[in-house]
């Protein structure tokens, strides 16, 4: 999410990197809900400070038998109570817009990302090793591990598209391949192996990207939960809101999961066999 202090500073910088993703000119259509909600909360503190100043004033003018002061005092202090409600409703509504529309912006490019259209535009860096060749076709994994026990047609059944049953062999390989991960993370390269919630709240899914823009790819309880679409979320998410001293970094964590996503955004088509 775009920092709206950025903005502020850099309107035109900021408009510049969004026409290099194929994004129109947002600065002053994100200037302008800020300016709104700033002001409402100017105003808001403002009444808060008066209504505090007021109620002490009032009891001033009594002491000092001043009645119509007094009275007077009262009946501000009376619209500010009626009033300053409203106002932190609607700053409150304000900065929500606001954060709305920032979550729904990408990331700015670095300086040194190439300019493009789409993929066909990508710069080839550098390469490692030789493309793979064989005597024979190719198979897609479905159709090799079919036989092995993978098993599409049973989970389809049981659970809907996208669903598989691992048998036999081949769930002993993947049960087998997920404890080497684990182990050669946290006895080689100093992860804490971790056990984290499958199930978390939106503010996890914002911190670490995968909301707004990826919510069809997405399941959600009824409870308002998310399920986690990879480690990741529940990884991140440990040090959200958190400000870690340096001699605490890096943190190395790792963790298997279950990973719940729909891939609802697959241009359309059903991922071939997932």
């Amino acid at each position: 999410m775009p920092d709206i202090r950025y903005i502020r500073e850099n309107p035109d910088a900021f408009d510049a990197a969004l026409a290099r993703r194929g994004y129109a000119a947002q600065s002053a259509q994100l200037l302008e809900m800020d300016v709104n909600w700033r002001a409402l909360s100017s105003e808001a503190q403002a009444g808060q400070a008066r209504r505090n100043e007021a109620s002490k004033a009032i009891g001033q003018a009594k002491a000092q038998k001043d009645d119509a002061r007094a009275d007077a005092l009262m009946a501000e202090v009376a619209e500010l109570k009626t009033r300053l409600p409203q106002l932190e409703t609607e700053a409150g509504e304000a900065q929500d817009a606001l954060q709305a529309l920032l979550a729904t912006i990408p990331n700015l490019p670095a300086d040194n990302v190439p300019q493009g259209a789409d993929e066909k535009d990508n710069q080839l860096i550098h390469t490692r090793g030789e493309p793979g060749s064989f005597a024979f076709e190719p198979r897609e994994h479905d159709v090799v591990g079919a036989p092995l026990g993978l098993d599409f047609e049973t989970a389809q059944n049981v659970s809907g598209a996208r669903f598989v049953y691992l048998r036999g062999q081949l769930a002993r390989l993947n049960r087998a391949l997920g404890q080497f991960m684990l182990d050669l993370h946290t006895t080689e390269f100093g992860y804490q192996e971790v056990m984290p919630p499958l199930m978390v709240r939106d503010e996890a899914m914002y911190g670490t990207g995968q909301l707004p823009k990826f919510a069809e790819d997405l399941f959600k309880t009824t409870d308002g939960r998310w399920l986690i679409p990879t480690a990741e979320v529940s990884l991140t998410n440990i040090v959200n809101d958190a400000i870690m001293a340096e001699a605490e970094l890096p943190l190395r964590l790792t963790a298997l999961t279950f990973c719940f996503r729909s891939e609802a955004g697959s241009a359309g088509r059903e991922p071939h066999g997932g």
